[in-house]
């Protein structure tokens, strides 16, 4: 029995390893070697140009659109989470089989389509309400943009989680005396916390990083975000060796902002529990 039992995690370890092969590689070739690329093209000097040269670009303009590019895609975010939690949560009790079949195709629709389609379409539209041509002026139709073009990243972790949830939960906590509001913030959330911060990186994410929806929805010639910007300097480097080294050195900020974020919220975290373990104890 144990010679047998030991053979079967064997071949379970051997399974493990042979799954983990081509995420290996998928991760290698599309994650590990562009960011070493990346980080190599910022440091090395082109056409007669120092390192400086490369870093030159990022100035207090650079860090303004980077502030602007946080907040637009924070508050989109926000957004997207008010809307898609309760959406999802009151669609997931609905006992309409139908019904829940329509609401996810209509949720799910954009994501079919391409995203330069849906920018057109959703720009023409405001065109059309507004009655002429070049009618969205200022920040809040690029979070409109944003939280059209990625609230189903919100609804559909939220509702797969919400979905399967036991709605024993629900009547023991109102059984125990709980309001629904109370039910609501003490057993919803915290069960389904994990699909909610899927959520929120699905959405936060893309959105900090995106391009073209600023170009299209925001007519304002300051209201580019650090994507577009990006964007640009890769174009440029089509001709020119510094264009692209400077892309991949804001690339590069970026990803350093992104990474001091992570790394800002799982301290803080950590802290958090810290203190009211100490609260606790006390």
């Amino acid at each position: 029995m144990s010679l047998s039992s030991n053979k079967r995690h064997l071949n379970k370890k051997n399974k493990c390893w042979v799954l983990l092969i081509p995420f290996s590689v998928v991760t290698l070739i599309l994650v590990i070697i562009p960011l070493v690329l990346i980080i190599v093209k910022s440091f090395i000097p082109v056409d007669g140009a120092s390192v400086k040269d490369n870093w030159l670009i990022v100035d207090g303009f650079i860090w303004q659109k980077i502030l602007l590019s946080l907040v637009l895609s924070i508050v989109a975010t926000i957004f997207c989470m008010l809307i898609g939690y309760p959406f999802a949560y009151f669609l997931s009790f609905s006992k309409n089989k139908i019904f829940k079949a329509i609401c996810i195709f209509i949720v799910t629709a954009p994501v079919w389509t391409s995203f330069l389609v849906k920018l057109v379409g959703l720009k023409t539209f405001f065109d059309l309400c507004a009655g002429h041509d070049n009618s969205t002026y200022g920040h809040i139709w690029t979070i409109i943009g944003l939280v059209y073009l990625y609230l189903p990243f919100m609804i559909m972790p939220l509702y797969s989680v919400l979905n399967d949830m036991p709605r024993n939960l629900v009547l023991a906590s109102q059984d125990l005396g709980y309001s629904s509001v109370n039910t609501f913030f003490k057993v919803v959330i915290p069960y389904s916390k994990t699909a909610l911060m899927s959520g929120i990186t699905l959405v936060f994410l893309p959105a900090l990083t995106t391009v073209a929806v600023p170009q299209f929805l925001n007519n304002n010639n300051d209201g580019s975000m650090i994507g577009d910007i990006i964007t640009d300097q890769g174009q440029q480097g089509l001709t020119s060796k510094i264009a692209l080294a400077r892309a991949s050195t804001l690339a590069l900020v970026l990803s350093l902002v992104m990474l001091f974020g992570v790394g800002v919220y799982f301290v803080s975290k950590k802290l958090i529990k810290q203190h009211k373990l100490k609260k606790g104890i006390k």
